[in-house]
């Protein structure tokens, strides 16, 4: 009944934040881009090295630090880059999801390189700072920055991937469709379609749900307030990936990692179009779940590991390696607002034994926290390899 009570809550949010959005003057609502703007800073640089350089000072000055450790918070929260760009031939541009940070690729990132990738990252306009942020800009903003660094890749290098995780995924893959000439994908719980397909136009229910439109920031890697115009800028994306899905078909190698259990997007809309729009005899998809598939592409992998204390994968699951001093095992931060169980979120955080698993998802007698690393990590590393 609690979470029942809570959904009311969050839709009668919704309508609340419909009607500041539509009384305020947002970039959104406008034709103009957003680097080019007044009130934000240029993040178009020709190359990006500069761009690195135009970031840091926006973030120096515009950052609500939440932590003692202002250096530590930047580099989480920086784009970056990884790996030799003048004596590899080979590089990556990895684009992370609504509301979170380059910090979605640290391990991602390091395995790359470790293949012989340079590595770029991005930080999506309005990230990085404050929620606020997000009120500032649309998905033209968040493609126009994705094709613009990927367009500087294809002129150094002769092999460029891309990757995304959740939106960053959209961005990437309408890039591969729209202007060609990408040699690979390499896509994390991909946003092409919420569990709220009808509502995405709004919010998705999911992130309104979880994170609200306002709450405390406690997390120097992502936010946790959630303003509603990002979840338009994602809701738009998710549409036009569809809608360019279904006319093409995408035919470079492409690698998904996603959950079963994901609690914002729908997997087995995902996995269909996987196996009906994706062509490339090299593709896997690594299906963190129980179900079993007969497509000789798809690895199911076993989420009910007890001996974790594992009940089920979630969205950002598959990013992260158990060694991760963040967000591994024993890493420095829990999540522990995993339910609208207030007993058991306090439960948490007081250190009692918990449980592993997506957002929302209960079960007898446990006390489950947010799954935020990958128990198949080494298993991951070795599709990307052989991508």
């Amino acid at each position: 009944m609690r979470m029942w009570v809570n959904i009311v809550v969050g839709i009668i949010a919704i309508v609340s934040v419909i009607g500041l959005v539509g009384c305020s003057v947002s970039h959104s609502a406008s034709d103009d881009a957003l680097h080019e703007s007044s009130y934000y800073y240029d993040y178009i640089q020709p190359s990006f090295t500069e761009y690195v350089v135009a970031t840091r000072e926006w973030l120096v000055s515009n950052r609500n630090f939440i932590s003692n450790n202002s250096d530590k918070e930047l580099a989480m929260n920086m784009p970056s880059e990884r790996g030799n760009k003048n004596t590899s031939r080979k590089a990556v541009l990895l684009v992370h999801g609504l509301g979170d940070s380059p910090y979605s690729f640290s391990d991602i990132g390091k395995s790359l390189e470790g293949e012989g990738f340079y590595v770029q990252t991005l930080l999506l306009p309005g990230h990085g700072s404050k929620p606020e942020d997000l009120m500032l800009p649309n998905y033209t903003d968040w493609q126009r920055i994705v094709d613009h660094y990927a367009n500087l890749l294809k002129q150094d290098f002769d092999t460029v991937l891309l990757g995304g995780f959740s939106t960053g995924a959209n961005l990437v893959t309408i890039h591969a469709i729209e202007q060609g000439n990408i040699d690979g994908l390499v896509l994390f719980s991909p946003g092409f379609q919420s569990k709220t397909p009808k509502l995405e136009r709004l919010a998705p229910l999911a992130a309104v749900f979880i994170d609200g439109y306002k709450a405390e920031e406690r997390n120097a890697a992502r936010y946790t307030s959630a303003p509603l115009n990002g979840a338009i800028a994602y809701s738009n994306s998710a549409v036009k990936v569809r809608e360019l899905l279904k006319d093409k078909t995408i035919d470079i190698p492409t690698l998904i990692a996603i959950s079963e259990a994901d609690s914002v997007v729908d997997p087995f809309a995902i996995k269909d179009l996987y196996l009906n729009r994706f062509n490339n005899p090299k593709n896997h998809m690594l299906w963190y779940g129980e179900s079993e598939f007969t497509h000789d592409s798809i690895t199911s992998l076993s989420m009910r590991l007890p001996d974790n204390r594992i009940s089920t994968g979630s969205h950002m699951s598959p990013l992260f390696s158990p060694d991760n001093s963040f967000y591994g095992v024993g890493g420095e931060h829990k999540m522990c607002a995993n339910s609208f169980d207030k007993n058991a979120v306090e439960a948490c955080e007081r250190g009692e034994g918990v449980w592993f698993s997506a957002w929302g998802y209960q079960e007898d007698g446990k006390i489950h926290a947010r799954l935020t690393w990958n128990p198949y990590y080494r298993a991951l590393e070795d599709a990307m390899s052989r991508l």
